[in-house]
């Protein structure tokens, strides 16, 4: 074998070993999951399908913390996560996942001012992403009191994003049925919506409400 085939598979097996790292992580039905990620960010290796998995694994720690014992151990999954967030934003600046994470992140930290900027960057990177939007709706509902005036008309951006779709409206149904502050702000977004959107949330908060 020449040296150039053998550093190319020297290459291939460290990048498919850094793949296998990532499928090797504890399950997040396992003990061990938030110990993990306490102790150091999550690996992940050159594919988008294992950079997205491990974004889902910080995403489902972060939202998930009260089962983590102590508040000191919750604040190191959280800068475990900025972490990530913080490597994969450094190489991929245009990953608006990467910036929810690290919004998140930054929220459970209480770093306000990040925060707001991670937040602000993911929507401009991800503007019309569903199930993004999705998850960026939930935590400006969260952190509502903290949002600038600019973070709320973003917040509002995706509002309209999701009552535009039968997927969305099910998801903001659910949640005007649950949150009466969020009530208001909903309404407000979905009288400005053509009239069979309107019809389909209010059958929506209809089978929530039954």
């Amino acid at each position: 074998m020449s040296f150039a085939c053998l550093i190319a598979a020297l290459g291939s097996l460290a990048i498919l070993s850094q793949e296998l790292d990532v499928l090797l992580q504890p399950q997040r039905t396992e003990p061990s999951f938030f110990n993990q990620i306490a102790s150091r960010p999550p690996p992940y290796g050159p594919s988008s399908y294992s950079k997205k998995i491990t974004l889902i694994d910080c995403t489902y720690a972060l939202l998930n913390l009260r089962r983590v014992e102590t508040p000191e151990k919750a604040a190191a999954v959280a800068r475990s996560c900025e972490r990530l967030s913080d490597s994969m934003t450094a190489t991929m600046p245009s990953n608006a996942h990467a910036w929810y994470v690290k919004a998140l992140a930054h929220a459970r930290l209480g770093e306000t001012d990040a925060f707001l900027a991670s937040y602000r960057k993911s929507r401009e990177l991800g503007p019309n992403e569903q199930w993004l939007a999705e998850n960026r709706t939930r935590l400006a509902e969260e952190m509502y009191a903290e949002l600038d005036e600019e973070s709320r008309r973003l917040h509002e951006a995706d509002l309209t994003l999701l009552a535009n779709s039968p997927r969305g409206t099910r998801t903001l149904a659910a949640r005007y049925a649950s949150n009466e502050e969020f009530r208001e702000r909903i309404i407000q977004i979905v009288e400005r919506l053509p009239p069979d959107r309107q019809r389909a949330f209010l059958q929506n908060v209809r089978s929530v409400l039954r």
